[in-house]
This record gives structure tokens, C-alpha cells and sequence, in this order.
């Protein structure tokens, strides 16, 4: 019985843990469908302001350059749990970059502290975002490191370090824009301050664009990532369930047959001539 009873213990506490996990899984797809909504219109946003800032630069400043300056890398890892090797496939795509060693890194995460601080013990770890109204506050943060770590170093060149959703693939991109070539057609727009002060303060708004959606993205793979190790976690405790209840009908078998066999053993005993009744 008490074997029994153990099982069905074991059961109950899975059934509880996999309605949690189920829990957490609708929570991780309804955050995943507001940071699809909010990337989406991040991605317009950044859009638009590369088309300026090419056509600025391609009519007024085509020789502007910026990709000579010393790296800064970024890295978005996660939060929360249930996201597998989510923060070490971060690091190694990191320890494939060109001077990783020497230059400056900035973790965004908890649950990357740990990982990055073994294996670089000068790099900044910034708490994350658990969910999609927190990122402004951490993009504040992460800016306000990077504006200290540029009046440490000098100028530095973004590379950002994080998931892409859907293809759940680490990857590293630089934060600076792409230069296009000028095609030498098209009017050049009407400017109103010097160009190079006007393509400085399109390249701020652009670097806090593509920070913008690329922390949103970061933040979609991890609930992406988070929604499949859930899943294949309720998987596996739903065929543990399975293999532990058939385990208790067989000791209820087996508890059904002793008592069978008792009740047996008593009616012989009572029916048997030498036996007095009480």
C-alpha cells in the first residue's frame, strides 16, 4: 500500500508542476505576441531613419566612415529560466569575435551574470527585461554604460551579440548602420544644420532605434526559446505520468490479489473441520 501511495504521490506533485509549466507557457506566448507588435512597429521606426541617414551621408558626407574604431560588445541574454543553453551559445559566439578578450563587454541578463563573469571577469553584467514594458528602463541603462565606457575608451564601434527569433540562431551585428553607395540619382535633401552635425545626431537616433529592436527581438527568441523548452518538458512529464500510473494499477493489482489471497486463506480456515467457531 505504502508503495502505492508513493506513486500516486509522485503524480499528483507531477500534475501540479506540469499545469505551472503550462502556466508559464501561455504567459511566455502572450508576451511573445505584444513583442511581435512592438517590433514590428520598432522596425518602421528604424527604417526610416536609415533611409535618412543614408541620404544625408551619401549627398553631404560621403566619405563618413565609422567602422575603424575599436569594438564594444553587447551581449542580450536572458532573464528568466527554462531557455536551455540560451546564455552559452552567447559566449561562444563571442569568443569567435575579432579581440573579445581585450575589449569592453557589457552583458544584459541575470541569468547571463554568472557565465560571462567566469569567463570575463572585467565585463559589466546590466539586469534584463522579464518582460516588454521593462526594456526602456534597461536601454537607459545599457546606453548610459555605453556613453561611460566611450568617455573611458574613446570612440567604440556596437556590436550587439544576441538571438534571432524564429531561426533561434546567436548571432553578432554591428549596431552602426550599413553604408550605401550613392547611386547619383535623387535630389538632395534641405538641410537646416551642417551636415556633419546632422548626420551625428541621425547616427544617435539611429543607434537607439537599432538598440530598440534588437533588445525586442533579444526578448521575442528568449520567449520563443523558453515556449520550447516548456513544451518539451510538459512532453516528458506527461510520458512520466503515464509510466507512474500504470506502475500504480499494477501494485493495485498486486494489493487486489493478496487481498483475494487472504480472504481465501480466512475461508479455508474458517471451513475447515478442526476449526471452532467463536
Amino acid at each position: 500500500m505504502s508503495k502505492r501511495r508513493d506513486v500516486e504521490g509522485h503524480i499528483n506533485s507531477l500534475t501540479e508542476i506540469h499545469s505551472i509549466m503550462k502556466s508559464m507557457k501561455n504567459l511566455a506566448m502572450m508576451e511573445g505576441q505584444k513583442l511581435v507588435r512592438y517590433q514590428n512597429m520598432q522596425q518602421q521606426v528604424l527604417d526610416a531613419i536609415t533611409r535618412a541617414l543614408n541620404d544625408v551621408r551619401c549627398h553631404f558626407a560621403p566619405e563618413a566612415s565609422w567602422a575603424d574604431a575599436a569594438p564594444i560588445y553587447l551581449l542580450l541574454g536572458s532573464e528568466r529560466g527554462f531557455c536551455g543553453a540560451y546564455n552559452e551559445q552567447l559566449l561562444g559566439v563571442l569568443e569567435q569575435q575579432p579581440g573579445h578578450g581585450d575589449a569592453p563587454v557589457i552583458g544584459v541578463g541575470s541569468r547571463l551574470v554568472g557565465p560571462l563573469e567566469k569567463s570575463y571577469p572585467d565585463a559589466i553584467c546590466l539586469p534584463g527585461a522579464a518582460v516588454a514594458d521593462e526594456v526602456d528602463k534597461v536601454l537607459a541603462s545599457a546606453i548610459s554604460t555605453l556613453n561611460h565606457q566611450r568617455e573611458k575608451h574613446g570612440e567604440l564601434r556596437l556590436e550587439v551579440i544576441y538571438f534571432q527569433p524564429d531561426t533561434h540562431e546567436a548571432r553578432c551585428q554591428s549596431a552602426l548602420p550599413s553604408l550605401e553607395e550613392k547611386s547619383g540619382q535623387g535630389f538632395a535633401p534641405l538641410i537646416n544644420l551642417p551636415s556633419h552635425q546632422l548626420l551625428g545626431e541621425l547616427l544617435e537616433h539611429y543607434l537607439f532605434a537599432v538598440t530598440h529592436t534588437l533588445f525586442f527581438e533579444a526578448m521575442l527568441a528568449e520567449n520563443q526559446r523558453r515556449m520550447q523548452h516548456l513544451d518539451q518538458a510538459g512532453r516528458h512529464i506527461e510520458h512520466q505520468s503515464d509510466d507512474l500510473r500504470k506502475r500504480s494499477n499494477a501494485l493495485r493489482q498486486e494489493e487486489i490479489i493478496e487481498e483475494i489471497e487472504v480472504i481465501l486463506l480466512t475461508s479455508e480456515l474458517i471451513s475447515s473441520p478442526g476449526m471452532k467457531a467463536i
